[in-house]
């Protein structure tokens, strides 16, 4: 089966709605598919949609220039405005000036994120995941939700820390 539809039949199964069901349609490129995921991360993610291995088999390597990674070692990235960090992924982030983030690490990654400046970062941690942030100075905020077993350490100020259930 295609992967486009592939894709579509394994979101009607988890209960894809129309509207985004109309968005999978042949001929989409891989950065409007990774636009799809991030934009739909929420549903993505609840559902395991698409899961761990189908990502592996079908976007590891195509959608890493788009901002999502797939068991990527020594990464070193910079003021990337959405970042999904899957599977294995290490790595650092940093973010300065007044730069605006959203990232998601999930599974097994582990990421150190570097804050400064002005910056204004949302972190979603799931899984078994780890972050390590790091922030600098007195300005820049940063708000972490911490989901499943996933672990955070973190030294600096501005920095709000929730924990939320991932059963509601």
């Amino acid at each position: 089966m295609e992967l486009i539809e592939q894709l579509k039949q394994d979101g009607i199964a988890k209960g894809l709605c129309q509207p985004w069901q109309n968005k999978l349609r042949d001929g989409v490129s891989m950065k409007r598919l990774v636009d799809l995921y991030v934009r739909g991360i929420d549903f993505c993610i609840k559902n395991d949609y698409p899961t761990l291995d189908f990502i592996r088999e079908n976007f590891k390597g195509k959608c890493e220039p788009y901002g999502v990674y797939v068991d990527k070692q020594n990464l070193n990235l910079r003021e990337l405005p959405n970042v999904v960090l899957l599977g294995g992924c290490k790595g650092t982030l940093s973010y300065g000036g007044y730069s605006v983030c959203r990232a998601f690490i999930r599974h097994q990654s582990e990421a150190t994120i570097k804050v400064s400046g002005y910056a204004c970062v949302t972190i979603d941690v799931y899984d078994d995941s780890y972050l390590n942030l790091e922030t600098v100075g007195s300005s820049s905020k940063v708000w972490v939700n911490v989901y499943g077993n996933a672990r955070i350490s973190h030294t600096g100020k501005g920095v709000k820390v929730r924990y939320i259930n991932p059963e509601n």
